[in-house]
């Protein structure tokens, strides 16, 4: 039987909180495969290594945009 990891151990596996954890879950799960609202979350622990490489895109895309120092369109 498969190892279930829950949204806590998740989140540790990820370094990262429950929240953001979901979210990420919720980026990546089609609609009709989340656990809805009250709903737990499970997942296979043989999933980890897939879940990390597509964190590590999450969160890529969710740094904001540095702004330059010198951008000559703050001046007043």
């Amino acid at each position: 039987m498969a190892t279930i990891l829950n949204i806590t151990e998740l989140s540790t596996e990820l370094e990262t909180t429950p929240r953001v954890a979901r979210k990420f879950l919720r980026s990546v799960t089609p609609v009709e495969d989340q656990p809805g609202k009250g709903g737990r979350w499970e997942i296979q622990k043989g999933q980890l290594r897939k879940l990390r490489k597509q964190f590590e895109g999450f969160k890529e895309s969710m740094r904001t945009p540095e702004v330059p120092e010198d951008d000559d369109t703050l001046e007043s």
